[in-house]
């Protein structure tokens, strides 16, 4: 049976990724308030999905946005690599390894998290359990300088 997403605000950021934007993946670890080490910024939606201590799990939620949204590739840490391989294979499986990023955690990671749409919390309690998803189709790459830093010089309104 084919995956649909249910909750209705998930739904809807899905819905409105375009090309290029970013959709972060946060384990339940991940501190988003102002008082956090790196507190998320307020031009960020956010969605807190945790229901229990590990649900839904990191695995869950990224395998059911990728069945029912047009993702095109996928950014993790270092850390992830090093320390949570189990979830690093998840990713592997989704995307080719080409379209799979690695970069530094502190504080380039959590750069990348606020130029993503949204932030989308789970209940997993897994080391580095999260990963920011591009949109889009398999296409050109898109430079992770861009990605980074958007295109110089253009709006972003």
């Amino acid at each position: 049976m084919k995956k649909r997403i249910l909750n209705a605000q998930l739904a809807s950021i899905v819905a409105r990724m375009r090309h290029g934007e970013m959709l972060f993946i946060a384990d339940a670890g991940s501190g988003t308030t102002k008082k956090s080490l790196y507190p998320l910024s307020e031009d960020v939606e956010y969605l807190d999905l945790g229901v229990v201590t590990g649900s839904p799990s990191f695995q869950d939620v990224i395998e059911t946005l990728v069945e029912c949204g047009d993702f095109e590739g996928a950014i993790v840490t270092e850390d992830m690599l090093q320390h949570n391989l189990k979830d690093y294979h998840v990713v592997e499986n989704l995307f080719d390894a080409k379209n799979i990023h690695v970069m530094h955690y502190i504080p380039e990671y959590y750069q990348m998290r606020d130029r993503c749409k949204a932030v989308i919390q789970t209940g997993d309690y897994g080391v580095h359990a999260q990963a920011i998803l591009i949109a889009g189709y398999p296409s050109a790459d898109i430079p992770m300088e861009w990605l980074k830093n958007g295109l110089k010089g253009e709006s972003h309104e």
